[in-house]
C-alpha cells in the first residue's frame, strides 16, 4: 500500500516541491538505499550515509546535464539497479559520493570552458562531508583547478549569516 501511496504522490505532484538543495537530494538517496527514512535534525541522512561510505569504492554513477541543470534520472536509475543486484549499502553510498564529486567536477570543467575560471570556491553545507569535500578536492585538483574552501568561517548557515551582517554593516 505504501509503494502505490508513493506512486500516487509523485504522479500527482502533492507534496513534491521542487527544489535546488544538494541536502534533499541525500536526503532521497539515503531513504532509497535504506539508510535514513525519517530525519529527526537537519543533515542526519547525510551524515549517517558518509559514515556508512566504504572509503576503498572509486565508482561513480552517471548523471544528465540538460540546460545547466543536473538531471539525477540517470543517478537513481543506476542505484536502483544496484539495489536490485544487492549491492551493500556502504559500496552505494560511496558510489552516491563520488558521484557528486563528479558532477561537481564536470559543472567546474564547463564554467572553466565558457568562461575561463579556474578558482573554484566550495560553500555550503554540503562541504561539511568530509568524504564529499575529500573526493571532490582530489578531482578538482588533479583537473587543475584551484580550490578555495572554508578555513575559520562555517560551510554552513553560519557563514550565510556572517556574510549577512558583513553587508548589512556595510550598508549602515
Amino acid at each position: 500500500e505504501e509503494r502505490t501511496l508513493l506512486h500516487s504522490q509523485l504522479t500527482h505532484q502533492i507534496n513534491t516541491p521542487v527544489t535546488s538543495s544538494m541536502g534533499r537530494l541525500f536526503d532521497a538517496v539515503s531513504a532509497l538505499i535504506g539508510v535514513q527514512q525519517v530525519a529527526t535534525y537537519e543533515g542526519q541522512a547525510a551524515i549517517e550515509m558518509e559514515a556508512l561510505a566504504d572509503p576503498g569504492e572509486e565508482n561513480f554513477y552517471p548523471f544528465a546535464m540538460t540546460d545547466n541543470q543536473i538531471d539525477p534520472k540517470p543517478l537513481f536509475q543506476s542505484i536502483v539497479a544496484d539495489l536490485l543486484a544487492g549491492t551493500p549499502i556502504p559500496t552505494l553510498a560511496a558510489r552516491f559520493h563520488h558521484s557528486i564529486a563528479h558532477m561537481a567536477l564536470d559543472g567546474c570543467i564547463n564554467l572553466r570552458a565558457k568562461y575561463g575560471i579556474n578558482t573554484v570556491a566550495l560553500s555550503g553545507g554540503v562541504w561539511q562531508n568530509q568524504f564529499l569535500l575529500n573526493a571532490t578536492l582530489q578531482l578538482l585538483s588533479q583537473n587543475k583547478f584551484d580550490v578555495l574552501i572554508h578555513h575559520f568561517v562555517p560551510t554552513n548557515d553560519g557563514g550565510i549569516a556572517l556574510g549577512q551582517a558583513v553587508i548589512a554593516a556595510n550598508n549602515l
